[in-house]
């Protein structure tokens, strides 16, 4: 009787099973990373509407002017913002007309907050007032806006301490006759 020797060689099934497990932790965490890491919001400006013009024909000519506005601020991350201040400053060929602050704003996670805003400027300069008037007949006047948001990031009940601002600046034209926004260039800044 003839003894075949047998292949008796260990094969050793736990290093791939161990490099397979530390593959798909590292992939989860990655993707936990990308879609948990906190986000700055985008903001929009969704709505400028020129509610009235009245000119003061008596010398020095000039005029009052009311505006109201509407900025979207859009949440696209996993945890909420307080917004500490939403600040947007308007000007008309290169004067400011005035700016509209306002704070206290809360967007919930995944979500968006519009923020309404009305401002009311009196004593636009004479110069300015002829070529408002024009845009006016037009209908399309430009405006240059400035949106600054700031604010605060938080998790459940906790607060994160990221705190957060963003600049908007953009040029507006305005369609007067069925108050929308016609075209609109934006830019973000640091």
């Amino acid at each position: 009787m003839t003894y075949q020797k047998q292949n008796t060689q260990n094969y050793v099934v736990l290093r791939p099973c161990i490099c397979l497990a530390w593959t798909v932790i590292l992939t989860l965490c990655v993707t936990a990373v990308f879609f948990l890491w906190p986000r700055d919001p985008e903001v929009e400006m969704e709505r400028l509407t020129v509610r009235k013009v009245r000119v003061h024909p008596l010398p020095p000519l000039s005029a009052d002017v009311a505006l109201s506005l509407t900025v979207n601020v859009h949440n696209s991350g996993f945890y909420f913002m307080e917004l500490g201040e939403v600040d947007v400053g308007v000007k008309y060929r290169g004067n400011k007309l005035g700016h509209v602050e306002t704070e206290g704003w809360h967007v919930g996670r995944r979500s968006s907050a519009h923020v309404f805003g009305e401002l009311e400027f009196s004593g636009l300069a004479s110069a300015d007032v002829a070529h408002l008037m024009q845009d006016i007949a037009k209908g399309r006047v430009h405006f240059h806006t400035s949106v600054e948001v700031t604010g605060q990031l938080g998790l459940s009940f906790f607060h994160v301490p990221k705190i957060f601002k963003v600049v908007l600046s953009c040029e507006v034209l305005v369609n007067t006759k069925n108050h929308s926004i016609l075209q609109q260039h934006c830019v973000e800044k640091d």
